[in-house]
């Protein structure tokens, strides 16, 4: 590399207070701007998210929907109150072949009465029943995944927010800093210590880092409008991260521990093992088709007929009013023979639905196996790369002011200083996305176990500036 002539003392100096000065402003931007006054914290997001987001509203209907099925299965099990009623108007005429004479008769008749029938034994109720049951469950275990589902979908937004605001930040500081390379460089050229192609090169840098800041703010308002989906309102400045957050490992700190806890109160895994249930009961439904049925059957009916006139030959005579009353108690008992087919076909395909029930937990199964070791992972990355990224920090700030130093004396080029303060941007940027992939990461990690809730939330928000 050729080297330049040393800078006179003068000039050095006003570089190095200029360079330090940008650097310094840059860093103290980014530390001001995190520590910032927030006005939402995680928990304020997720709450105005509960009252608002359609997908977790939807979950909710399907939960209350499905809790009519117990009512439904329970009243074919309930005695079944019926009452009937009928009116008719009669006319009658008799024509007669022999000798006697023909007759007609008018007359009305009202009909009205109620049946009691008990069910004694109806194996598809029963089934029915149990079905049911594992149905309410089934949806209950869906709601509860949708919940947690929303705090895992609020929290990735609000992080995304503060990546977006971050990347932001760092962008501007960039730019700040890279324009004051270019005037810096543009003063050199113009009394003859560097030449035209260092400026041409800190021009070109700073169009490009002036196009990253365009970029960044367009993230931004992307990020915020995707938060913005789930709270139904925008939402203000939010609590960023404090310094020197704790980098806990996972408690307890084995993948095992937690695909043990997994196959236990995962809601996805539970709703799987609860529609298998459903399933099943449903094939001792349709099989219920080939058993008999037995009913215990009440009555109780009255016909009263009205005044009528009976009309003959020889003259016409008034029937009078005649009152029937009937009660009846006995059993019922059904039996079926043959529909066809139907019945055995109706159970084939519950047997077949049941089969793929079965197929369906074990694919949630190995998915959530899969998930929880991957969120187990995730922490435990996140956490080493947050630590090495923090002594990147160290490095790259070394880094660059020994190519300031470099630079100062002439041993080092203009791109080399864009290089190295583009390397420091960078670990600034890298590290501070770590730290929200670690917070991010063990709410997944929770969320894959089943065991995640809103104090998850809370123990986050603590992490957070107030």
């Amino acid at each position: 590399m050729r080297q330049q002539a040393p800078i006179p003392t003068t000039a050095s100096r006003l570089l190095r207070r200029s360079i330090a000065a940008g650097v310094v402003a840059a860093c103290l931007g980014l530390a001001a701007n995190a520590a910032a006054q927030s006005d939402a914290n995680l928990v304020d997001v997720y709450e105005q998210a509960k009252e608002s987001d359609p997908v977790l509203r939807q979950a909710e209907a399907r939960y209350q929907a499905a809790q009519e099925a117990l009512p439904q299965a329970r009243a074919g099990l309930l005695p079944q109150l019926s009452g009937s009623a009928g009116y008719t108007w009669t006319s009658e005429e008799t024509e007669y072949q022999r000798n006697a004479p023909d007759s007609d008769q008018d007359y009305t008749t009202l009909q009205y009465g109620l049946e009691l029938r008990q069910p004694l034994f109806r194996w598809s109720t029963y089934k029915r029943l149990d079905q049911a049951d594992a149905s309410v469950a089934q949806a209950a275990a869906n709601f509860a995944a949708a919940e947690q589902d929303l705090m895992i979908r609020v929290s990735e937004r609000y992080f995304g927010v503060l990546s977006a605001e971050y990347q932001l930040r760092v962008a501007r500081s960039r730019e700040t800093a890279i324009e004051r390379q270019l005037e810096q460089a543009r003063q050199r050229f113009e009394v003859g210590l560097i030449a035209r192609t260092s400026v041409e090169e800190a021009k070109a840098r700073y169009d490009l880092a002036r196009a990253d800041v365009i970029a960044a703010e367009n993230q931004v308002a992307s990020s915020r409008q995707a938060l913005r989906e789930l709270t139904g309102m925008p939402m203000g400045e939010l609590a960023n991260i404090v310094d020197n957050v704790p980098l806990d490992r996972p408690e307890p700190n084995s993948a095992e521990a937690w695909s043990e806890t997994a196959q236990e109160q995962n809601w996805q895994l539970t709703a799987a093992r609860r529609a298998a249930e459903a399933a099943m009961a449903n094939i001792g439904v349709q099989r219920g088709g080939h058993y008999p049925t037995l009913d215990l059957v009440g009555s109780y009916g009255v016909n009263e007929r009205s005044d009528g006139q009976f009309s003959t030959g020889t003259g016409t005579v008034e029937t009078g009013t005649v009152d029937t009353t009937q009660a009846q108690v006995g059993v019922q008992l059904n039996v079926p023979i043959f529909s066809g087919g139907a019945t055995s076909s109706q159970v084939r395909q519950a047997q077949y639905e049941y089969t793929g029930s079965r197929e369906q937990l074990e694919e949630v199964n190995r998915s959530v196996q899969r998930r929880t070791a991957d969120a187990f992972r995730g922490v435990e990355s996140s956490i080493l790369r947050a630590e090495a990224l923090e002594q990147a920090l160290v490095s790259t700030r070394a880094a660059l002011e020994a190519v300031e130093a470099g630079y100062e004396v002439g041993t080092r080029t203009i791109v080399d200083v864009l290089d190295a303060q583009n390397a420091r941007f960078q670990a600034e940027r890298d590290y501070q996305q770590a730290l929200y992939d670690y917070l991010l990461n063990t709410l997944r990690l929770k969320l894959a176990a089943g065991t995640l809730s809103p104090e998850d939330l809370r123990a986050v928000s603590q992490k957070l500036s107030q």
